[in-house]
């Protein structure tokens, strides 16, 4: 692997956007509604509906799928499972009644009996979260430097509809040359396979890549066993016990450029 790097692949949630601190946001903006209209215990609400929907979850039309692909009950709280792949347009004529019953059955379980708030809070929690796409600090800037140099790709896992939404809404959409989705492939990260398929999208070869995330299995053992460079953002964790080695290791994003730079060639 000792290609000039030409392309940086870039993981998207806990990498660029802070997916579960959003998450986290949304529930609570949602339950503190509930509160204000029912007089629900809002930490009773969450708790409740995030095991409701987990259970409901691995009832569903093909959990083993959802997991190969990287979603979860969470995502599909607010998703609208777009795509024609069979096992999508599946999972779209599921998802409705799972994001209601889930509030459903978590209200029940707070002693709220209440079909027509548990529909408005299923909308609720998805306009909460599909406003709410925080940057983690400095990335912006970041991009702008690898802009400069390299073509830019996203890997990520999980819904087309809710990764390619959070895309358009933060405007990082026109700033990659390729994105690649998880479930618009029917497979995901560690899966070689997507990483072949970034690179072919990229017309490069594996050795001219590298592959950056928070994930060191999905993101640096993944993409090292398709030929790509693995960059570990570490945010301060030691690194796995584990035989893979990564190309590099950051503690954040915004490090990349000037250590990519000092390897560069």
């Amino acid at each position: 692997m000792g290609e000039t790097i030409s392309a940086v692949l870039l993981d998207l949630d806990e990498t660029i956007l802070y997916d579960e601190l959003a998450t986290e946001a949304a529930f609570s903006a949602t339950a503190t509604h509930a509160a204000e209209i029912a007089a629900v215990d809002p930490g009773c609400l969450i708790v409740a509906v995030q095991e409701e929907a987990r259970a409901l979850w691995l009832e569903g039309p093909d959990p083993a799928w959802c997991d190969d692909i990287g979603t979860s009950e969470v995502e599909g709280l607010r998703a609208r499972f777009e795509g024609n792949d069979p096992r999508t347009v599946a999972m779209r004529a599921w998802g409705p009644g799972f994001r209601s019953e889930s509030w459903k059955r978590a209200l029940r379980r707070c002693g709220i009996d209440d079909d027509m708030l548990a529909s408005e809070l299923d909308a609720r929690f998805e306009q909460e979260r599909v406003s709410t796409n925080p940057f983690i600090p400095g990335v912006e800037e970041t991009l702008d430097q690898l802009e400069e140099r390299y073509r830019l790709a996203i890997v990520t896992n999980g819904l087309p509809d809710v990764q390619r939404e959070k895309l358009v809404r933060t405007g990082l959409m026109d700033r990659f040359d390729v994105v690649v989705i998880s479930g618009e492939l029917g497979f995901g990260k560690p899966d070689r396979r997507m990483y072949d398929e970034t690179v072919r999208q990229l017309r490069l070869i594996a050795g001219e890549c590298v592959m950056v995330g928070d994930n060191f299995r999905r993101d640096v053992a993944g993409a090292q066993e398709a030929g790509i460079r693995g960059v570990w953002i570490s945010c301060g964790k030691d690194l796995p016990d584990t035989d893979v080695t990564p190309f590099l290791v950051v503690e954040s994003l915004a490090e990349l450029p000037s250590k990519l730079a000092s390897c560069r060639g």
